[in-house]
């Protein structure tokens, strides 16, 4: 008998479908943590001991595990592609036997699909330690964090936490809100004329073509010296040819920030529904910080867009240079072009990420700049406009742009000029974070992975140092109070750079670039040299 083991039971149905000689068993997540209720990290001799427990509800599945190992030839793992997925392979490995060891083969399924089940089969692999040390690093690292600066909140206010992540992504909700608090509006003017046969109203420039803002005490000396004009000439016409390229294939950010934008889906059920299409076969794996797409399966776009669009709109994906992705091989896209048997959200889901998909392998959308330079004897005034040469991705992606004809005017034309208009202009605060560009901002600054960010959120909902207002995010008193505490005695802990480097760390890990011992043993002393107990 040959078994499977994944962690989800969808993902257990969907290759129980493709596989009858395997018997399929569902882990239902991870089976082993570090303790709940102690700190289960021990350091002897610049190491490290970790002791591991089943999780609750988990003792069931554990044996059952063991007992049909047992009568196992060959166990072929198949969690998910990687470092929490690796994890769970490794907490397989640990709840077994060593004499059952050398049955252990492991699989990575970028999606699930019989080709690539069949495929993966005959390309097995060891557990990568690698990316297990890298998972253990961040839960040591995470553990090591709340563990020696929850106490030392509690002091201050019982239930308060601390997290290494969570703390550094409050500290960005929280400066954004004090950017708010001190914004102090100002307010400014622009002029405007309305020509005759000239469709675009023109604005005040200086001579390098810049928009005057005037303050509100000259608005009224320069209106005066403006209506005295009755007619301008165009004295310039300025063209150039610009792009707008389409999006890229999908990672983890942007599926969760364009589903928030397209679908008013928050992260978090992004992440639910999409995991849901990869278990089932619908989507390639959902946790991801590439870009990249199998080139079988642009090859496939290619033939849809020549056969749907024609030949002249096709072109393969931009390339980004990439950090080093560790989460899987490649973007999100769909497992295949046929609509599935999908409803509902599903449905709106995957097509989101189809629509994604073939307009990132179409050319980009070209349009002529045209700037349209008046003269009149004291001033100089501009007018833009946008005339469309190739629609290019806007033919399945909706683009902000707006685009006009051509004007037919020339060089030297006269216009006489119609009216004048006073355009008042308020500055604005910066918006408050939603959770999707919360997320965006994250990624920026090197703060979390594709497989942390909503859990990132969920803990700050959680122990409510944050609420939603309408979908923007809102410090609480509490979690004021924690970051002022951290700020005002460990601020090194919560500088986004030392969360970022924290991040290239674990990578570095995942790299065999780093020994995590060492790395988690410096950080054990580094801590501990910051903090009095």
């Amino acid at each position: 008998m040959k078994i499977i083991i994944i962690e989800s039971p969808t993902k257990a149905k969907t290759i129980s479908k493709f596989l009858k000689d395997y018997f399929v068993i569902p882990t239902y997540g991870h089976l082993l943590d570090l303790p709940q209720n102690s700190f289960g990290i021990y350091f002897k001799n610049r190491q490290i001991e970790a002791r591991y427990l089943p999780l609750k509800n988990k003792n069931k599945i554990i044996k059952k595990i063991k007992k049909i190992s047992e009568r196992a030839k060959e166990i072929i793992l198949a969690t998910d592609p990687d470092r929490e997925g690796e994890m769970i392979a490794k907490e397989i490995e640990m709840i077994l036997p060593k004499k059952e060891h050398k049955k252990l083969k492991r699989i990575y399924l970028h999606e699930i699909t019989p080709l690539s089940i069949f495929k993966a089969l005959k390309n097995l692999f060891t557990i990568n330690e690698n990316l297990v040390n890298a998972q253990k690093g961040r839960r040591y690292l995470d553990r090591i964090f709340g563990y020696t600066l929850s106490p030392l909140l509690w002091k201050i206010e019982k239930n308060l936490s601390a997290g290494r992540v969570q703390s550094a992504a409050l500290r960005v909700i929280i400066e954004r809100e004090k950017e708010i608090e001190n914004f102090q509006k100002k307010e400014y003017f622009q002029i405007h004329l309305l020509l005759e046969n000239f469709p675009l109203k023109i604005v005040l420039v200086d001579e390098n073509l810049k928009i005057l803002n005037f303050e509100k005490e000259e608005i009224e000396k320069i209106k005066k010296d403006v209506l005295k004009i009755k007619e301008v000439a165009l004295k310039k016409i300025i063209e150039e040819e610009k792009k707008i390229y389409p999006p890229l294939p999908l990672d983890t950010e942007n599926l969760q920030r364009l589903a928030f934008n397209f679908l008013k889906f928050p992260p978090k059920k992004t992440m639910f529904f999409a995991q849901k299409l990869f278990e089932s076969g619908y989507i390639t794996y959902h946790r991801t910080d590439s870009h990249h797409i199998d080139k079988n399966f642009s090859l496939k776009i290619k033939d849809f867009i020549i056969k749907n669009y024609g030949e002249n709109y096709f072109s393969f994906p931009l390339k980004k240079k990439e950090k080093i992705s560790f989460e899987a091989h490649e973007a999100i896209r769909p497992t295949s072009l046929e609509k599935p048997n999908l409803t509902g959200d599903f449905l709106k889901l995957w097509e989101l990420i189809l629509m994604i998909t073939i307009s990132s392998h179409f050319k980009p959308l070209k349009y002529l700049e045209t700037k349209y330079i008046f003269n009149s004897d004291k001033y100089r005034f501009l007018s833009i406009s946008k005339s469309l040469i190739f629609d290019g991705f806007s033919k399945i992606y909706p683009v902000k742009e707006k685009f006009l004809p051509k004007i037919n005017v020339k060089k030297g034309d006269k216009f006489e000029v119609l009216n004048l208009e006073i355009k008042k202009i308020e500055t604005k605060p910066p918006s408050r974070f939603t959770e999707a560009s919360l997320i965006k901002k994250m990624k920026e600054l090197g703060i979390g992975r594709p497989s942390t960010y909503v859990s990132i959120l969920e803990i700050l909902n959680k122990r409510k140092y944050v609420i939603k207002e309408k979908n923007f995010l809102k410090p609480t008193e509490k979690g004021e109070i924690v970051y002022k505490f951290l700020k005002e005695n460990y601020p090194e802990l919560i500088d986004l750079k030392f969360t970022s480097l924290m991040e290239e760390k674990l990578d570095e890990i995942a790299l065999n670039k780093l020994d995590y011992q060492k790395f988690i043993i410096d950080f054990w002393y580094k801590i501990n040299k910051k903090i009095t107990f």
